[in-house]
């Protein structure tokens, strides 16, 4: 047996959620907004559809103000005046990297696509991969500096400086 915290699931709930989720595609902050923790949530999108479809929908309101309130802020940066009333606020403040970033980390739910990998299950690089890399890395290096440094060890080598 489980001992739950008294919520149950209401239209508010969801309209909440739903509401902020669209406003800023941050799924933390909608089910903060609503109440529930993010595994909640998203244990609800997988077992309503109607929800899921919902879901969809705000996410892709929310990047789509997301991405024209980034463009807004580039297009403000180049003008010599900035113009009032330019923003819109819609709620917490998010700066451009947020933005940015969160932009990035959703692209394939938004564009289509591979999902996005945070490397969690990645595999350690080759050894003899990485040791290759290196060894073109210093053979490269080499080559750089023989061709650069001959002359100026010569030089060194027979006293003369180049100095008149």
């Amino acid at each position: 047996m489980i001992r739950t915290g008294g919520k149950r699931w209401s239209h508010a709930a969801e309209r909440a959620f739903l509401e902020e989720l669209a406003a800023t595609a941050n799924v933390r902050a909608a089910a903060e907004a609503a109440g529930f923790s993010t595994t909640a949530i998203y244990r609800r999108r997988m077992r309503w559809p109607g929800f899921a479809a919902a879901w969809q929908a705000c996410l892709e309101q929310g990047y789509a103000r997301i991405e024209t309130q980034l463009i807004a802020l580039a297009t403000d940066s180049l003008r010599s005046e900035p113009v009032s009333g330019a923003a819109v606020a819609t709620g917490k403040a998010m700066s451009v990297a947020e933005a940015m970033n969160l932009l990035k980390l959703h692209r394939a739910s938004v564009k289509g696509g591979a999902p996005q990998r945070y490397d969690a299950r990645a595999r350690p690089p080759d050894i003899e991969a990485v040791r290759a890399s290196i060894l073109r890395k210093i053979e490269a290096i080499e080559r750089a500096g023989a061709g650069a440094g001959k002359p100026a060890r010569a030089a060194k080598r027979s006293g003369r400086t180049g100095e008149a």
